[in-house]
């Protein structure tokens, strides 16, 4: 059995690393987006199309500091907390919540599983805690990854912390949204993997799939190494494969418990379509660079480049191949919808891009400037996000 202590443990790590590349850095983002917020709230315009929302002073609860973590997709897991999965008229053609998964808001719905009616803003408030806890354990797990497994120096490390952390869509790690959680739980299951803790890897494998879509790549890529760690060779498997078995199962509970809600089989996918999923794939790309103005959409589009770049090189190069395979799927699973919006959302959990990038940029001077210019554009999106304009 392994202690969960173990997870966090760092060998030969300087004296002050959690300091210096967790703590620090999440202290002093997180101050600046609550200074960006209070600055952009009533000096610059929201959109217009959600001005309802500026005109009313919140999205979620009236407490400023906890509610500009919370849009968009905050309220659709909101719902899920306040009232459970409820069908739309027509899962194809109207929103509804049955097109998110269930383990993030499940988690905050806490002391309400019990009966007992919470105010809006603590659900909100358990809501980030939970989300800055994950990242912060997120954070310690990447840490040790790449200095553990990976065996890369510790500013390897601090330098792929520090990237990640400024990163232009980093800010959904501490909002009212599942990546931290899915981050968490991706880490863990490669950890596991990697120590052939495979029935600890099938929990983390079935947890992902009630996370996040993107779930059946965490499956798919320690299914891959499972394998590379049997040489590829069948006569090499053993029953621990078996464990595999619990995402499937996880997931197939939860369609059944949509189905017996929606008397709709696939009600996930029927509900997906409705935000416009299944587009042309090359269509929505060109659209965004014939557009005159420089936006998200064209900024988001060059990091999934550069991320689809950055993991097709870690296919290529690296000797454990289940990391290619993680960050090449984690690319292509939303680029294959052919609808680009939320695509810097995707990418900020893509960690062995992040590893990579602290691998390979070395020079102090360019790793200082890659982090300025990230962290510029990070705050404006999050002012961007404050006002209602959609980021991801």
């Amino acid at each position: 059995m392994i202690r969960i202590g173990q997870l966090f443990e760092i060998p030969n790590a300087p004296s002050n690393w959690f300091w210096k590349s967790v703590l620090f850095p999440f202290l002093v983002t997180r101050s600046v987006w609550v200074l960006v917020a209070y600055f952009v709230t009533g000096n610059y315009s929201p959109n217009p199309s959600y001005e309802i929302y500026a005109r009313r002073g919140y999205f979620l609860t009236r407490i400023f500091p906890l509610d500009i973590f919370a849009r968009w997709d905050s309220r659709w897991y909101f719902s899920i907390i306040k009232d459970g999965y409820q069908a739309s008229a027509d899962l194809k053609t109207a929103y509804s919540n049955m097109a998110f998964f269930p383990l993030y808001p499940y988690l905050v719905k806490s002391l309400g599983w019990f009966g007992i009616d919470m105010p809006d803003g603590y659900y909100v408030l358990a809501g980030l805690v939970l989300s800055n806890l994950f990242f912060l354990a997120s954070a310690l797990l990447l840490y040790r990854l790449i200095t553990g497994p990976l065996e890369f120096r510790h500013a390897t490390a601090q330098r792929a912390l520090g990237l990640l952390f400024v990163f232009p869509a980093s800010f959904f790690f501490s909002s009212f949204y599942p990546e931290s959680l899915f981050l968490f739980l991706a880490l863990a299951g490669f950890t596991f993997a990697l120590q052939e803790k495979w029935f600890l890897a099938g929990i983390c494998m079935a947890l992902a799939v009630l996370t996040k879509s993107q779930g059946v790549v965490l499956v798919f890529a320690l299914g891959w190494l499972y394998m590379e760690k049997r040489n590829w060779n069948p006569r090499n498997i053993r029953p621990s494969l078996a464990w595999f078995a619990l995402a499937p199962l996880a997931l197939s509970l939860h369609f059944y418990f949509l189905y017996l809600k929606s008397g709709h089989v696939l009600a996930v996918f029927d509900a997906m379509s409705a935000w416009g999923r299944g587009q042309n794939i090359l269509n929505n790309p060109f659209q965004n660079l014939m557009r005159p103005s420089l936006d998200v959409f064209k900024i988001d589009l060059v990091l999934s480049i550069l991320f689809l770049a950055g993991s097709l090189y870690l296919l290529w190069k690296w000797p454990i191949k289940a990391y290619g395979i993680f960050a090449l799927l984690m690319n292509l699973m939303p680029i294959s919808t052919g609808l680009l919006v939320s695509i810097s959302r995707y990418l900020v959990i893509i960690f062995p891009v992040f590893i990579l990038l602290g691998e390979k940029i070395r020079n102090r001077n360019w790793y200082d400037f890659a982090r300025a210019g990230l962290f510029a554009i990070q705050i404006i999106y999050f002012a961007g996000w404050v006002n209602y304009y959609w980021i991801a």
